[in-house]
C-alpha cells in the first residue's frame, strides 16, 4: 500500500472514531463507538434521531473540529455517520487552504 494512501486511511479511521465518540457523548447514546456502523442512517429506522438531535450534531461537530457548517451542508451531511465524516474532512481541508 502506498504510504500516502495509508496515511489517508488512518486519518479517516481516527476521524470516524472521534465522530462516533462525539455522537455518543452529545446524544447520550447507549452504545460503544464500535457498535455504531458508519453506514447507519441517523434518522428514521437508523438511530431514530430528531430535528433537535440534528442541531446538536452540527453544533458539536463545529466545536469539536473548529469548522463552520452551513445549513445546506448540514442537510446533505445528516444522512449517515460516514457522510458526517466526509463533511468534516472537506471542511478541515478547506481550513488548511485558507
Amino acid at each position: 500500500m502506498q504510504p500516502e494512501l495509508k496515511i489517508k486511511i488512518e486519518q479517516r479511521e481516527n476521524l470516524l472514531n472521534r465522530v462516533r465518540k462525539m455522537l455518543i457523548s452529545a446524544l447520550h447514546l447507549n452504545a460503544s463507538p464500535e457498535e455504531l456502523d458508519p453506514e447507519t442512517t441517523l434518522f428514521a429506522t437508523g438511530l431514530a434521531l430528531d430535528s433537535v438531535d440534528a442541531v446538536v450534531i452540527i453544533v458539536e461537530l463545529e466545536a469539536e473540529f473548529n469548522i463552520s457548517i452551513s445549513e445546506e451542508e448540514s442537510m446533505l451531511a445528516l444522512r449517515t455517520i460516514n457522510s458526517l465524516v466526509d463533511l468534516v474532512l472537506i471542511k478541515m481541508k478547506e481550513n488548511e487552504t485558507v
